[in-house]
């Protein structure tokens, strides 16, 4: 990002002499460019993520790199956008740079990838404006969409794109645009027969979008124009809204990140019963998928302790038991207590169960945080049988000692959601339940009446 001079000078007023270097803005820094690049799509796909709140014919958002994301609407329409940020010192987009660098050429080779299906719809979306007279971008946008507000000259236009498309295809190996001589002269491009008719539908299925706020600005703008309404919306109380904001971007930045099968993703999600490939790609898409659940786990509470129970979640009686309260019987842990952990077994089921994603890194997550909630359940068994007497119940002790040491602060390893001392708790009774500790000498549970 450019250094600006102005900055420059205030600091020399305040601190004196400043090297002649920090007056000069450097030049671009490409690779700090292409990564402010991908976070601007971040934040563009995030205004739409803040739509699945409230939203609800938006279904659901899958990050694709390159593509960059696909909306898909209740009624099974989906629609493809390309984002394209252009720096302030950039002329606005006329139509062969929207053809060539602006995507356009992109989203229709998508589109075609698709076959054209009547419910893949196209949108580019960018911060710059578009040129205006006869011919200019303002023209094309004007008559895309399935209802355009300009017909006339529908023909010259399409011819147009089809030239600038073919042109990009010399130097961009697009597989659904075709390969025609190179030319010097932009209107001796031959145009193969019936590919301005595809042009034609295609700006049927486009929608261009030129009044996206600035990489500078977009952050304030979904801040307080998007994120902060839906969160009223909700009546959700105690949420830090720009933690929420960021975890949201680092949710769609990881989606983003696996470039694989990249080109099938679109035309499956268009078509879902394409079987190429299937269980590969619909496990692609789960992983790149964000849902209004997704969103809401990306939640951060102001609070310095996450809720046992969020807002609106109704405490149910987890499945199970049985093994509990015969364990914790046999420890002689009073029933007031043992109730309590069934109270709190339950707490951890609902978290558990509202905030995994399904996926297979579900397992390495809650095995990572079991371990290590077990290595403390296995320390405090330890010094509750030390300061037992012998031969005497330690159970009690034992279970006083892990309401001290059972603490977010004890994962090593993060579970992907906030979690507090009650949760922890409710894990272990969970894997005591499992039988994978006891609050006494081990023994077999089926063979014991609980008390």
């Amino acid at each position: 990002m450019a250094v600006e001079v102005e900055a420059a000078e205030d600091a020399d007023a305040d601190e004196g002499f400043v090297h002649p270097i920090f007056r000069v803005a450097p030049a671009e820094d490409i690779g700090s460019d292409t990564l402010g690049n991908y976070r601007y799509q971040a934040e563009v796909a995030a205004q739409i993520c803040v739509a699945l709140l409230t939203q609800d014919f938006v279904e659901a958002v899958v990050c694709e790199w390159h593509e960059d994301f696909v909306v898909s609407y209740a009624g099974g329409s989906v629609e493809l956008v390309s984002v394209k940020h252009r720096g302030k010192r950039r002329n606005p987009w006329n139509v062969a740079d929207l053809c060539k660098d602006g995507g356009l050429a992109h989203l229709f080779d998508r589109w075609r990838a698709c076959d054209g299906l009547s419910n893949v719809r196209l949108r580019l979306a960018t911060n710059a404006g578009l040129t205006t007279g006869k011919g200019g971008a303002t023209t094309l946008k004007a008559m895309c969409g399935p209802d355009p507000r300009i017909t006339s000259g529908v023909d010259d236009m399409a011819s147009a794109v089809a030239q600038y498309l073919l042109k990009v295809r010399w130097k961009q190996p697009y597989a659904t645009i075709p390969e025609v001589p190179q030319v010097s002269r932009l209107a001796d491009i031959a145009i193969p027969d019936g590919f301005t008719d595809l042009v034609k539908l295609f700006f049927a299925a486009l929608h261009i979008d030129d009044e996206l706020p600035s990489r500078r600005h977009i952050t304030d703008v979904n801040l307080q124009s998007l994120l902060i309404p839906a969160i009223a919306t909700l009546q959700r109380d105690h949420v830090d809204v720009e933690a929420t904001y960021r975890a949201l971007i680092e949710r769609i930045e990881q989606s983003n990140r696996d470039e694989s099968d990249r080109g099938q993703l679109a035309v499956y999600i268009a078509d879902p019963t394409r079987v190429l490939h299937s269980v590969q790609i619909q496990q692609r898409i789960a992983r790149r998928r964000l849902t209004k659940a997704t969103v809401l786990d990306t939640f951060v509470s102001s609070r310095s302790i996450a809720p046992t129970f969020a807002r609106g979640q109704l405490p149910i009686v987890a499945p199970g038991g049985g093994n509990l309260r015969k364990k914790m019987a046999r420890g002689r842990i009073p029933a007031d207590e043992a109730a309590h952990a069934e109270r709190l077994r339950s707490a951890w089921y609902v978290a558990w169960s509202q905030h995994r994603s399904g996926l297979a890194g579900d397992t390495t997550e809650l095995a990572n945080a079991s371990y290590e909630v077990l290595d403390t359940v296995f320390a405090c068994r330890e010094q509750a049988e030390e300061q037992a007497p012998d031969g005497a119940p330690y159970g009690r002790r034992m279970n006083q000692l892990m309401t001290r040491l059972l603490t977010p602060d004890l994962l090593g390893v993060g579970l992907p959601f906030p979690v507090n001392g009650r949760h922890l708790r409710g894990l272990a009774y969970q894997l005591c339940d499992d039988c994978d500790f006891y609050f006494s000498d081990v023994f077999d549970p089926s063979e014991e009446e609980a008390s």
